[in-house]
């Protein structure tokens, strides 16, 4: 029998994480109400670290599901996990987060299955089969829902956009202070460790991490590190989140002057770069970042380079919740977006995340004031992007 724990928020425990959550519980009972649906079933990660205002549900890494799910009816919202995790989530998550009085706790027994156990709860609180329930996940019965909470997170509150900065300058540094480390004859797993070692103990995690070194920068526009050993060029590209908001980077280092190719190379996936930022901007279209990169490819001298790779998006919850893909209309950018772009040259790359605001964007993972900068002329003015680190 699933275990109840009922509570009320009052005026005077509502904190800036409760605000946010209501805020979002309501955005999710809109969603319901255009959707003819009596119930909501969170079950990813991403979905339960966006309506708790960065609850971590995941035990497992390696999945898209959590260990505890969200269930949004019309006028309740609940934890529904095993008993196993009950307590956890209860005290170490929403606790944390201030929630405690926010989410009902229900918890069932950890040899049952799942999906099993969901389903039975639902019906136990009268949302069966003459009722319509949505899941963004896998769940009999339910209507897929996942593509249509992009647009309830895209973009930030002004809660999140608020821990935003904070999360890129602890994500830079990190991979910065790694670059300074490094040295020839690590391996690509090695420095990828490092990476990851230096991440974790900043409270970061990782969701993409991948390392190349010389000829494997040149052939691979995924190096996921190897055995390969540095000799003298290393590529370290990042995604990484905290409370589940996720921001981007990739930083370059080279052990003496880089050879002529690769100099060019970054310095023309830099002026891409400068020249997407310089149109990022609220009211201005994904097509018009598409279209300024493709222009200053073809000025590089790389006009079908942009066809090797995807040139980024917006960003959040999701490494990218969805890719800015050429001749495709998607909606117009707006204030408090996150949007990480990343163009690609063979054998360089140029990648930060934006945090677009009513006065200007802000690069959140900018590099920090010892690390080389180009500065880049562009339509809005000079635009600094991160050179390659010679050491």
């Amino acid at each position: 029998m699933p275990q109840v724990c009922g509570r009320h928020m009052t005026e005077t425990e509502a904190t800036p994480i409760a605000l946010e959550v209501e805020h979002k519980l309501a955005k999710a009972r809109e969603l319901m109400r255009a959707e003819g649906l009596d119930a909501l079933v969170l079950g990813r990660a991403d979905s339960f670290a966006w309506i708790t205002g960065g609850g971590n549900s995941r035990c497992v890494s390696t999945t898209d599901a959590g260990v505890a799910s969200v269930l949004v009816t019309r006028h309740r919202q609940f934890i529904l996990t095993s008993n196993v995790e009950a307590e956890r989530i209860d005290e170490e998550v929403l606790g944390h987060l201030g929630l405690s009085h926010t989410f009902d706790m229900v918890a069932y027994p950890w040899y049952e299955e799942t999906n099993s156990a969901i389903l039975r709860i639902l019906a136990k609180m009268g949302v069966g089969s003459e009722h319509r329930y949505g899941a963004d996940f896998a769940l009999q019965g339910s209507k897929p829902v996942h593509p249509l909470l992009v647009s309830l997170r895209v973009p930030f509150t002004s809660w999140e956009a608020q821990r935003y900065s904070s999360i890129g300058r602890g994500v830079s540094d990190a991979v910065e202070r790694v670059c300074w480390q490094i040295c020839p004859g690590m391996t690509e797993r090695e420095i990828a460790g490092a990476v990851a070692c230096e991440l974790a103990s900043s409270g970061y995690t990782p969701t993409v991490l991948l390392v190349g070194a010389d000829d494997r920068v040149m052939a691979r526009r995924h190096p996921i590190p190897t055995d390969k050993v540095l000799n003298r060029y290393c590529m370290i590209v990042v995604c990484a989140h905290l409370g589940g908001l996720t921001v981007a980077l990739t930083r370059s280092v080279h052990f003496g002057k880089p050879a002529a190719n690769i100099a060019r190379a970054h310095l023309s996936a830099a002026r891409v770069h400068a020249a997407m930022i310089a149109v990022t901007k609220p009211g201005a279209t994904y097509q018009d970042v598409m279209t300024q990169a493709k222009a200053q490819y073809e000025a590089e001298g790389y006009p079908g380079e942009w066809r090797c790779h995807h040139q980024g998006g917006p960003i959040g919850y999701q490494d990218r919740e969805f890719l800015v893909v050429p001749e495709v209309t998607q909606g117009t950018m707006q204030v408090n977006l996150a949007v990480a772009w990343n163009p690609s040259v063979t054998g360089a790359k140029s990648e930060d995340t934006l945090l677009l605001r009513s006065e200007g964007v802000d690069v959140v993972t900018a590099a920090s004031t010892c690390w080389p900068m180009l500065e880049i002329p562009t339509c809005a003015g000079i635009v600094r992007r991160p050179d390659i680190l010679i050491r």
